[in-house]
């Protein structure tokens, strides 16, 4: 058990947290109910409404724990009562408790990067680092399972993203740091750009290689299939943000389904 679990974390995380934190690559911010981030048009707007009376770094990080516990049309509706005046409790409450502890947690860092300094870092990064670099920085072994094809498009995708919106770049330093300091920086636009699906090659590619590592070929495919059915791309990889004791529960669950079966 605990090598097909091992096995499967390396298989399915080593690509994310090479591309967020090793290679320095720069992949930003946000999730949603654990899967999916809310569209940067909801973003943009909780934001542009929150920091016109509050701290930005605040908002932002009000806005992580949002992303974090609620899916996008639950908060839209939950935050269109509020504009109405009916009040939700547990909302309500999650909201207070949100902001008290995003409150402490800016009130007693160390060190805090301000705007101006965010700004500077992200003008400097813009005009150095160009999409192929970026994208051929990062060892390809590190993407093996995903394909030389469809690893350069997710990598292209998180460039883009990037360098489409400098403001929520700017606010993911302020909130975690410069890239190169932090192990595991920003890997939410990873999570936004691999595919909703496995594609035909990140299938072989998953036979393959728990084949090689002493998986019979009949166990990797039922838990292969065990995912298909229960799991999207996105939806797992984002499961590792929540920490490893929840990502090894989840692999941990699909491989006893196939021991069972």
């Amino acid at each position: 058990m605990r090598n097909v679990k091992l096995l499967l974390i390396g298989l399915l995380v080593a690509a994310v947290y090479a591309v967020a934190g090793g290679t320095a690559s720069f992949v930003a911010k946000k999730s949603k109910t654990g899967e999916f981030a809310f569209s940067e048009t909801t973003q943009q707007a909780f934001l542009k409404d929150c920091s016109a009376n509050a701290d930005e770094w605040v908002c932002g990080c009000v806005l992580g724990q949002l992303q974090g516990s609620y899916g996008e049309k639950e908060y839209l509706k939950l935050d269109a009562d509020l504009r109405k005046g009916h009040e939700n409790y547990d909302f309500t409450e999650f909201l207070s408790k949100a902001v008290a502890e995003c409150d402490e947690e800016y009130e007693t860092a160390a060190s805090r990067i301000t705007e101006e300094d965010a700004r500077a870092y992200v003008e400097k990064w813009m005009k150095t680092v160009k999409k192929k670099d970026f994208i051929s920085s990062v060892p390809f072994e590190s993407l093996a399972f995903y394909g030389k094809k469809d690893g350069e498009k997710v990598l292209g995708c998180v460039y883009d993203r990037l360098v489409k919106d400098k403001k929520r770049f700017e606010q993911v330093i302020m909130e975690e740091g410069y890239p190169e300091d932090v192990e595991r920086w920003g890997i939410d636009y990873f999570v936004e750009c691999v595919p909703e699906k496995l594609t035909p090659e990140m299938k072989k590619n998953f036979i393959k290689y728990m084949n090689q590592n002493g998986v019979p070929k009949s166990m990797a495919q039922c838990i292969l299939n065990t995912f298909e059915r229960e799991y999207s791309l996105k939806s797992f990889v984002a499961s590792a943000k929540k920490g490893e004791d929840m990502f090894i529960l989840v692999m941990t669950m699909l491989a006893s389904k196939c021991l069972v079966e």
